[in-house]
């Protein structure tokens, strides 16, 4: 009976640790030899709460299934790579979008990438990567790029495309000077000063891009009431729309780009 009960003591903890999923993209001793990396860590998408605490419901709001978080020091540098799988990838653009920070290049890692001298973050498929290092060195720039290059490598899956809300839009530009946004955290947290555009509104995803002459504000909604609940709080009716340009007395410009779907261009 004692070694039963030893058995499972040592068994109970294993099981509040959810194997990593397959195929999930996540650094190996393979990857990186020399590195002492510490055990992977993972998250569902219901205990990603003990790992980030209020920061989940963000992610939880744009719809995550899995995290993986790995850590290791390598060359006298420490790292944090964090891996959270979405649930598409405009749910990863979306969460990728709301976090990228003060971007300095973009390198030909993914079509949706940001570096600074302390992070590297990749958007691709339904993954939002984030690689931090301490330091800021042109050394951990390196290995920043070296690791985000072999998680990219991993993905098989395709990033967003991102021309059904915004045709024609140059995509390097999207990727620095947009944000998608899911509901009302997404908008608090990439684009405050549209909370109000969007009050009482839900079911929906928005992208809001911005260019020195105008500003872009795509949205396109699951539901037909709640696209006519947004159409009506502005004061627009169904005979306002059409697929071609429609401007308004207050001068934004309406176009309809699929079934519940608008864009609405402003001139800044």
């Amino acid at each position: 009976m004692n070694r039963l009960l030893i058995i499972l003591s040592l068994l109970v903890p294993l099981a509040c640790y959810p194997q990593i999923p397959a195929n999930f993209p996540v650094i190996d001793k393979n990857d990186l030899p020399d590195a002492k990396l510490q055990p992977a860590r993972h998250f569902t998408g219901e205990s990603l709460f003990g790992y980030m605490n209020g920061g989940a419901e963000l992610y939880r709001e744009y719809g995550i299934t899995d995290a993986v978080i790995t850590e290791f020091d390598l060359d006298g540098g420490h790292y944090k790579c964090e891996v959270f799988k979405m649930t598409g990838p405009e749910e990863a653009f979306g969460i990728y979008s709301v976090s990228k920070y003060r971007c300095l290049s973009s390198p030909r890692i993914s079509q949706y990438t940001c570096q600074n001298r302390y992070q590297l973050q990749i958007c691709k498929g339904p993954y939002y990567i984030s690689i931090i290092n301490r330091s800021g060195t042109s050394a951990d720039s390196v290995v920043l790029l070296k690791t985000g290059k072999i998680l990219e490598a991993k993905i098989n899956e395709s990033s967003p495309d991102l021309s059904a809300f915004i045709p024609d839009a140059d995509s390097n530009d999207l990727n620095l000077n947009s944000i998608l946004a899911k509901g009302k955290l997404g908008l608090v947290n990439g684009a405050a000063d549209w909370e109000d555009y969007f009050k009482d509104v839900t079911g929906y995803y928005t992208l809001i891009y911005k260019t020195q002459e105008r500003t872009f504000v795509s949205v396109r909604f699951k539901r037909p009431e709640d696209f006519k609940l947004f159409i009506n709080f502005h004061g627009w009716t169904i005979c306002d729309l059409s697929a071609s340009d429609v401007k308004k007395a207050n001068g934004e410009i309406l176009r309809m780009l699929g079934e519940n779907h608008i864009l609405v261009r402003f001139n800044n």
